[in-house]
């Protein structure tokens, strides 16, 4: 029998450790989702993932406008951002049509002064011209590629009255102030709550500090395409502040590519969609834009490698402490509210993945690439009847 001494106690400590912490009791008890579908930020090998969710949604026979069990939330970065727009809007025709064609949409111009650089054509002369100003990049451009076609292609195809038939988290980088920043979209008629619910649990598990913000329609075409405007490559995002300023907004896969840690935040299971097969090493690099992506892969292998690991320890001490008896609880939270704030909050994450198991046939630029474009498609697609794989730190390769 459980003591009364110990079982005040252990209430006691429940109290107080959620002021302590700047949230409310009602904050705390709303439930998990029951599972989110991540998806990985890649440039145009996310037509894998668009791969991936075609077949999902063929498999469960679900119709254009309906939501696609039991995903009841979706986080992305990037290209993942785009596509989960598609995905939490229910348009899973249109996201497959999108893909296949994009190539001829032209997204990829460079500009003028570097248009020489991709046409063999042009002269040597020109070349010469365009290669020097590409090495005063550093200090007179901030991008190689035109952000006029892909801001262009994002505001033709996502309307932002069309109803969300689930909330929708991606990842940005605001790069003014340094930091990560999370934007949301909410369906409209929702709980009025979601707002608040989101912000206490990514602050939990990501950090009290942690910026989620609303992307209202006014902001929503120049959020998402901040989440995919990959540094060098495309000139910032301006975005305006609540405060009034405006900041300078770029890739979010730069500290999430795979934002596994917003999944966690906010549901019991995540399936996530990577688009990188297990690394098999290159032992060389032929200039410095190749050694300059081989640094970013390995930045987003890593913290992807974290926020991987995190979910599922996080989970793992959750379930020990779950199997304790509640004189147990009370004796080990007690004087430690912050510990049991977390068990109060934390969620228990089943991770599950896909990956291509091969290089997928297209690069991350490569959105003229139709051929290329299609294969990956068709992988992803494919790819769902071998299913799923349960997460194991021990086992798991980047």
């Amino acid at each position: 029998m459980i003591e009364r001494r110990s079982f005040l106690l252990s209430l006691g400590a429940s109290a107080l450790a959620l002021p302590m912490l700047g949230i409310s009791a009602d904050d705390a008890a709303g439930e998990p989702f029951e599972r989110a579908l991540v998806l990985s930020g890649g440039g145009a090998r996310g037509a894998y993932e668009a791969g991936v969710i075609g077949a999902l949604a063929a498999i469960a026979a679900v119709s254009d406008g309906s939501p696609l069990p039991p995903y009841e939330i979706v986080c992305g970065t990037s290209i993942g951002a785009l596509n989960g727009w598609f995905f939490a809007t229910g348009q899973y025709t249109k996201l497959r049509e999108l893909w296949y064609g994009i190539s001829g949409q032209n997204l990829m111009r460079a500009k003028r002064q570097y248009a020489a650089l991709r046409d063999p054509e042009s002269g040597i002369l020109n070349i010469a011209a365009a290669a020097a100003s590409l090495t005063r990049l550093a200090k007179n451009q901030r991008a190689i590629l035109e952000s006029e076609p892909v801001s262009d292609w994002i505001s033709r195809n996502i309307d932002p009255s069309t109803p969300l038939l689930m909330p929708l988290v991606f990842a940005t980088t605001n790069l003014t102030l340094q930091r990560p920043e999370y934007f949301y979209v909410r369906p409209q008629g929702g709980s009025g709550d979601l707002s608040q619910k989101l912000v206490n649990e990514l602050h939990v598990t990501l950090g009290p500090h942690t910026v989620v913000r609303e992307a209202t329609p006014d902001l929503l075409h120049r959020a998402i395409f901040a989440s995919a405007a990959l540094p060098i490559v495309f000139d910032p995002v301006l975005i305006p502040n609540p405060d009034g300023n405006v900041n300078e907004y770029c890739d979010g896969g730069v500290a999430s590519n795979s934002p596994v840690g917003i999944a966690h935040s906010v549901s019991s299971g995540a399936d996530v969609i990577l688009l990188d097969p297990p690394f098999e090493p290159q032992t060389s690099y032929s200039d410095a834009v190749e050694i300059v992506f081989g640094i970013y892969g390995t930045m987003q292998r890593k913290i992807l490698e974290t926020e991987m690991r995190n979910a599922y320890f996080q989970s793992v001490g959750k379930r020990a402490f779950e199997g304790l008896g509640a004189q147990e609880v009370a004796h080990a939270t007690l004087g430690n509210p912050t510990l049991l704030k977390l068990l109060e909050t934390v969620p228990i994450t089943k991770l599950r993945y896909i990956r291509p198991e091969e290089e997928l046939p297209v690069g991350v630029a490569g959105f003229d690439d139709e051929v290329g474009i299609g294969k990956a498609y068709r992988t992803g697609w494919e790819d769902v009847g071998h299913g799923f794989t349960s997460y194991d730190w021990e086992t798991f390769e980047l």
